[in-house]
């Protein structure tokens, strides 16, 4: 049918957004635009998109971000982000985008696609440039409170991320680390310490200790672990700080092409989309807010992934 389910009504910016993104996408054919009809007919983009071959799909059910998990798998079967979820699970597509609300996301794909064998929970991660190269962090929001058994599973399945998109030569070379708020021992909680005492005993894993946030892009890690709401938090913070310097940018750039291009490098945008990683599928999360720009950024994300056959990656080295 298709390559990548986008739930056109997910996030705050409108089905009228997500559409132009799609516009834009490399390939119409590859995509399944899944919304009501209503909202999606008669729009310009969905025109284009339909001489250019995507196919549509019409749910007239959506979901706003209010439901309980519980209405969201028990009463809602027929919403546009189920019908994504079903899409997936079903191998009719390989990847699945959407805006919509993440414990909704998360919630309807582990129920329809399911986890990875071994897995207890999925986790949000995104790559990020550092000083020297790519690092991973995760859970970035997909799981509040987390146990020492999750964030060792997630210290595994960075290092399978990492291993898979960096060209690390062995899983057993990257380097993997906790987020914490010092980096010597006995520092921070006693779950972060002794889930540093587990990964240190890892003959699987190369544990490199403990960092702090200041240290994030430093190079000191390929992968670094923390609880979804520490991540959560500390990815929001990295895109206030992100914006409020293109701010002060804005003033500064006009004729300094260098500093118009270090501005453009900082917007949000292109970077926007985070994979729920741990399912039997690719399933990006967009940002809620983000614009058309954002969404395309997720979209080619999605597409990434299933071009490198990430999930049988990490399947493989979990």
């Amino acid at each position: 049918m298709g390559l990548i389910a986008v739930d056109l009504m997910g996030g705050s910016t409108g089905v009228a957004n997500n559409l132009a993104a799609c516009a834009e996408f490399r390939s119409a054919k590859d995509l399944v635009l899944v919304g009501q009809r209503e909202a999606v007919q008669g729009t310009a983009s969905a025109q284009i998109l339909a001489v250019n071959g995507a196919t549509f799909l019409y749910a007239e059910d959506f979901l706003d971000g209010s439901e309980s998990l519980s209405d969201v798998l028990r009463n809602r079967p027929n919403s546009s982000m189920a019908v994504c979820a079903k899409l997936l699970a079903n191998n009719e597509v390989k990847a699945v985008v959407s805006s919509g609300d993440t414990k909704a996301l998360l919630g309807l794909a582990r129920s329809h696609v399911g986890t990875l064998p071994g897995l207890q929970r999925p986790a949000i991660t995104k790559s990020f440039q550092g000083n020297t190269r790519q690092f991973y962090m995760l859970d970035l929001g997909a799981n509040v409170n987390c146990s020492e058994n999750m964030l060792t599973q997630f210290a595994k399945l960075g290092a399978a991320l990492a291993y898979a998109g960096e060209g690390i030569p062995s899983i057993q070379s990257v380097r993997v680390a906790l987020l914490n708020i010092g980096t010597e021992r006995g520092k921070g909680t006693e779950q972060l310490n002794s889930v540093a005492a587990t990964l240190g005993r890892d003959q699987g894993l190369d544990y490199v200790g403990f960092v702090e946030p200041t240290e994030l892009f430093s190079g000191v890690a390929d992968v670094i672990v923390c609880d979804g709401f520490s991540g959560n938090i500390m990815l929001k913070t990295l895109e206030g700080v992100a914006s409020h310097i293109r701010q002060r940018l804005r003033g500064l750039v006009q004729g300094n092409e260098a500093l118009s291009a270090f501005g453009r490098e900082l917007d949000p945008e292109r970077y926007n989309g985070a994979l729920m990683a741990g399912l039997n599928g690719i399933v990006v999360k967009s940002h809620g807010s983000t614009g058309k720009l954002g969404f395309l950024s997720a979209l080619n994300q999605a597409n990434d992934y299933v071009g490198s056959g990430l999930t049988k990656v990490l399947a493989d080295n979990l």
